[in-house]
């Protein structure tokens, strides 16, 4: 009876150690003025990518450094370390077998169908038409130098 009890304890020792570790790793790069799951409509994870967007972009068109600046400024969720995503990472939200306008996986609403990337070369900044499906180099022909910011979280890829 005794080694049962003392089993007991040592599991549920062990259970809340490990309970613990995954809700500290879980709230990295939460703002801990807001609870997690608070406003947990506001974000949408997609676990093709492992990325977590907002489900709403800024809703107003911006140059590429006011998305940025909207970005990293952003405090939705619970979360402080929003991003702007890369080319890449808002290339893989677009699936042109949706019967939607804005061709985004999710629960993702756009009030605009260009949105500014973090990719940017020698001519620009990269944009990504979601009524398209296209990318567009800021200044040349498409969505033009601005547009809508939509903010990610996670490791860039």
């Amino acid at each position: 009876m005794l080694w049962k009890r003392s089993f007991d304890n040592w599991a549920k020792f062990l259970l809340s150690t490990i309970i613990l570790c995954f809700c500290y790793c879980d709230g990295m790069g939460q703002d801990p003025a807001h609870p997690a799951g608070a406003d947990a409509k506001i974000f949408w994870k997609d676990h093709a990518t492992g990325l977590i967007w907002a489900v709403k972009d800024n809703g107003s068109s911006v140059s590429p450094n006011e998305a940025s600046d909207y970005c990293s400024s952003l405090r939705s969720g619970g979360y402080s370390d929003w991003r702007l995503p890369t080319i890449d990472e808002l290339e893989t939200l677009y699936d042109s077998k949706l019967s939607k306008p804005y061709k985004l996986k999710g629960p993702i609403e756009l009030s605009d169908p260009c949105v500014l990337s973090a990719t940017t070369n020698s001519s620009g900044t990269w944009s990504y038409c979601f009524n398209s499906g296209s990318r567009n180099l800021g200044g040349g022909t498409g969505c033009g130098t601005t547009g809508h910011a939509l903010c990610t979280r996670g490791p860039v890829r």
